[in-house]
């Protein structure tokens, strides 16, 4: 190689942040980069036209050797596994070589007077390895948190399992038990007890209409959550909800068109539960109407009816478990099914001008069927 040429060589290689050298057939340095003088702290003076065995004794393993003898047998590329060969070129301060990993590269270099060396770059890729060791400790712990948690989710499923198989049983004998009770109520009236009798009587049918409700309650409630949420038509819910004899002399309006909303699979009953509000407790209900537009970052709908409404000091109180003029149960239910898909219900009607019912829907939990709004 020209000195002009080897000089520029040298140059550009000094600037390298890898450490360079390269060697003849017969072992001995002929190049010895500005960073591996800095890395080793063995100057270039220092290591040119010695053995590459005298200046970095690792090579000298016959491992090693013949695998660096394979570029001058014509062979390609050689690289040293950072995992197996950790650090081969130490490092100045025997300090420094704990825990350094170099990933070391040989390659063939041909120079123009045809002359064949061995290119040797060596990296420092301790903090690659690091975080490496880091991901797959995070890996691991990730993988053992989310086997424990399938354990968990099993047993729990099991558990579940046995309560729901439970609870049914329960349900049909305290069913059947209260049929019982009913059965001989109705007998006990036939029978012309005395007017104070009578109104006992009277009183032990209605609790027990009371426990019967309890018990439909219970079924509903437990069966939240139980199947996966799903994408319900509002005007179907609304139109099949409407089609019960309770709704003959009502007209019931749905402009939601193609609206859908993600649900659980008890929506129907809420739907139904707050048309039969508008007409049980509205006296002169004769029209209910189902709206919706864009609210916030959701989509807000609306029913709406033109019966008594409800008085101002109650629209919070009606969404409570037990108040009510029946079981009570009926707008908590509602509340906590549209609740399972985030939605949110408010009363935002005037008292004499009709029941106003608020259901906040959001977005990624409705979309149209022509369209893909509000779908995340």
């Amino acid at each position: 190689m020209e000195p002009e040429t080897r000089m520029r060589v040298t140059q550009y290689l000094d600037s390298l942040p890898v450490g360079i050298c390269t060697i003849r057939d017969d072992y001995r340095i002929a190049i010895w980069n500005r960073t591996l003088e800095n890395w080793t702290g063995i100057r270039n003076t220092d290591a040119l036209w010695k053995s590459v065995f005298e200046v970095v004794p690792l090579f000298a393993d016959p491992l090693i050797k013949d695998r660096v003898q394979v570029i001058f047998s014509g062979g390609g590329p050689v690289i040293f596994s950072s995992r197996f060969h950790p650090r081969l070129f130490p490092l100045m301060h025997e300090s420094q070589n704990e825990g350094r990993v170099q990933r070391i590269s040989i390659t063939p270099l041909e120079l123009d007077s045809g002359e064949l060396q061995a290119m040797i770059a060596v990296e420092d890729v301790t903090a690659v390895t690091e975080q490496v060791i880091r991901y797959r400790l995070i890996k691991d712990e990730i993988k053992y948190e989310l086997e424990e948690k399938k354990k968990t989710e099993k047993a729990l499923a099991v558990a579940i399992g046995k309560l729901n198989t439970l609870a049914a049983i329960t349900r049909h004998d305290m069913n059947n038990i209260l049929s019982a009770f009913v059965g001989y109520l109705a007998l006990a009236q036939k029978e012309q007890p005395g007017e104070t009798v009578s109104v006992y009587l009277e009183k032990m049918k209605q609790s027990a209409d009371v426990m019967r409700g309890q018990i439909a309650f219970a079924r509903d409630y437990q069966e939240m959550g139980n199947a996966l949420p799903s994408w319900n038509l509002v005007s179907s819910l609304v139109t099949s909800c409407s089609t019960n004899p309770l709704f003959t002399d009502v007209t019931v309006i749905v402009e939601t068109g193609t609206l859908e909303v993600l649900a659980d699979a008890l929506i129907s009953k809420a739907v139904y539960n707050l048309l039969e509000n508008a007409v049980r407790h509205g006296e002169h209900t004769s029209v209910i109407m189902v709206t919706c537009r864009d609210y916030n970052d959701g989509i807000l709908i609306r029913i709406e009816d033109n019966g008594r409404g409800i008085p101002l000091h109650l629209k919070e109180r009606i969404f409570e478990r037990g108040f009510g003029a029946n079981t009570g149960l009926g707008l908590f239910l509602v509340k906590e099914i549209l609740g399972i898909t985030g939605m949110q219900i408010r009363e935002t009607g005037e008292e004499g001008a009709g029941a106003r019912f608020d259901i906040l829907v959001p977005f990624g939990y409705y979309r149209y069927q022509d369209g893909d709004e509000g779908v995340s």
